[in-house]
């Protein structure tokens, strides 16, 4: 892509926009991150009163911006990591339980296809 596209004054008038959009809605991403402000703060290695502050003000920099999405990424693997420890505990719980292997499930499933 060229400079001239990148640069061209509908697209920085777009991205601005955007831009403005996520600060002015930085509330709710917070809140999206489920984290406290304080640990939010002390994350961003940012004073509880000074976040609050920027909070309050919508004065984040655009790299205090980068550091609260990273929270919301950093959501998601703790989510991914609960999902994952669920499942373990269901594969324990079901260790003992009868199995059938894949060809067994595929020739159960084709017999219940002719049955209909």
């Amino acid at each position: 892509m060229s400079a001239s596209v990148l640069l061209s004054k509908n697209y920085v008038n777009e991205v601005i926009g955007d831009y403005v959009e996520i600060v002015d809605n930085v509330d709710e991403i917070i809140k999206q991150t489920g984290y406290k402000g304080k640990f939010i703060a002390k994350k961003m290695g940012l004073p509880e009163s000074t976040f609050y502050q920027k909070k309050r003000n919508r004065s984040f920099t655009h790299a205090e911006m980068q550091q609260i999405a990273a929270l919301m990424d950093d959501d998601g693997e703790d989510d991914d990591a609960v999902e994952l420890a669920y499942f373990a505990k269901a594969l324990k719980e079901r260790e003992n339980e009868p199995t059938v292997t894949l060809e067994e499930l595929v020739a159960q499933l084709d017999a219940k296809k002719q049955k209909k």
